[in-house]
């Protein structure tokens, strides 16, 4: 089975397909200069930054412009878009960590002791909001990580190395923290389990934690002038390198995807800063580039890529947007503009198992996998799929056929139980917003016609 899809995935999409002009959209939105993306949802709805006057939340697919906050900045945003982490200046002249929702607005969270103008900071939230981790100072000036709970308020982490710890981030559920301790030479990458533990990874390696996945299952981190991804405390490690050549670059890994497929984030030189997209099967990209490809032009140079959505599909960071030390600002991009890859675009009939359903997974992202299936077929039936590059619908067999002029078909047939499942790799070189028709009329002699349809589905690669 899974040799026969190639023929219908591979063959018929990166033959045929590879010349078909794009029919989909991507887009690049520019915030207002002086503001930075720094966080969004998972479901890519809501974004959360700072701005000149405080800070601004955008649930930008709905909202015509972003909602402007002042008192503190925000860094980051709960799953749901409802409660956000940040910093403030509390009435006595001090930074502190701080805590919005839209009942409370921003709301000091405090800290341990306060050295100069400093108390506390916040870096990362939970998913559910109620967990903020950062650093604060302790009587003696030295900075360690905090865990900021709802009803519990302040515990301090384990002190690592040879001093000042910070916390910069906590995956999703709250399984584990990462940050930096001082090291030999500078900071050194550690993490923190929920008992407040820590522990290094070598004390020698100059670097630092920069994210987690949702359940802390992918480490983000850079060591040694390179990104790397950790699959879980103690777990192997893959070198994600660097955007660009040189000692004196080093690639900071952000933000990553639910399944782990693409990550992002940012090179960084001195003052100098490159933002990047890695993938699995494309390796890392210059995020100007990445843009470029899917035919988006008047880009700023991007500098720096904070978070992205779970599908991948939006990014969100910091741009230049002209000459100037504080010619910045924050931007969304969005890869694909369809509502996920497939829309099941009807057209089916019922025959003697019922109506032959077909479904569809996978991101077509390049080498990623997709999978089809079909249920409730005859047992054994012989089915042809077919694939259209675009929609002429017309009735037959009592339904509706979407997939023609079909450019490609085969014959399969359904197993005993009336099913068909086959996994392949989706192949490269099929432009971005190309719109793909799939469909199967299956033979069924207990209905009029002879045939069923399944329903069809619509693709369009992102």
């Amino acid at each position: 089975m899974t040799s026969r899809l190639v023929v219908l995935a591979t063959l018929a999409v990166a033959v045929v397909l590879a010349a078909a002009a794009p029919a989909g959209a991507q887009q690049y939105i520019p915030l207002p200069t002086g503001t930075w993306a720094n966080d969004i949802t998972p479901d890519g709805e809501v974004v959360v930054g700072t701005a000149p006057t405080g800070c601004f939340i955008w649930r930008w697919r709905d909202d015509p412009a972003p909602t402007y906050i002042a008192g503190a900045d925000a860094v980051a945003v709960s799953d749901d878009g409802t409660v956000m982490a940040g910093n403030m200046v509390d009435p006595m002249g001090q930074q502190v960590a701080a805590r919005w929702t839209q009942a409370t607005g921003w709301v000091s969270l405090g800290g341990i002791s306060s050295c100069d103008a400093f108390t506390s900071s916040a870096y990362d939230i939970t998913g559910d909001g109620t967990t903020i981790v950062g650093y604060t100072w302790l009587p003696t000036c030295d900075a360690h990580g905090f865990r900021w709970t709802v009803g519990v308020g302040f515990e301090v982490l384990e002190s690592l190395g040879n001093g000042t710890n910070r916390a910069s981030a906590i995956s999703g559920d709250g399984s584990v923290m990462g940050g930096f301790a001082q090291g030999s030479f500078d900071r050194t990458p550690a993490i923190w389990l929920p008992d407040l533990t820590g522990q290094l990874y070598n004390i020698n390696w100059v670097g630092e934690v920069y994210g987690f996945s949702e359940d802390g299952g992918i480490i983000l981190g850079a060591a040694e002038g390179n990104a790397f991804s950790q699959a879980g405390v103690g777990g192997p490690m893959t070198n994600l390198g660097k955007l660009n050549t040189g000692l004196q670059w080093t690639g900071i890994p952000q933000h990553v995807t639910l399944d782990g497929s693409t990550v992002v984030g940012f090179d960084v030189a001195g003052l100098g800063r490159e933002a990047w997209v890695w993938t699995a099967g494309d390796g890392m990209l210059s995020m100007n580039d990445r843009l470029a490809a899917l035919g988006v032009g008047g880009v700023d140079p991007l500098l720096v890529c904070r978070a992205v959505s779970a599908d991948g599909n939006v990014v969100v960071g910091g741009a230049s947007t002209g000459g100037g030390p504080f010619d910045f600002g924050g931007y969304i991009a969005e890869f694909s503009t369809s509502e996920g890859p497939f829309e099941d675009v009807g057209g089916g009939t019922t025959g003697i198992a019922g109506a032959p359903t077909l479904a569809a997974d996978g991101t077509l992202q390049p080498h990623s996998a997709f999978t089809l299936d079909l249920t409730d077929a005859p047992a054994n039936a012989l089915m042809l799929a077919w694939v259209s590059l675009s929609s002429t619908p017309f009735n037959a067999f009592g339904g509706t056929i979407h997939a023609f002029p079909n450019a490609t078909d085969i014959f399969l047939n359904a197993n005993g139980a009336g099913e068909f499942s086959a996994a392949t790799t989706w192949p490269t070189g099929i432009a971005a917003g190309t719109e793909l028709w799939f469909q199967f009329i299956v033979q069924d002699a207990s209905v009029f016609y002879g045939k069923t349809l399944t329903n069809a589905l619509k693709a369009t690669t992102p």
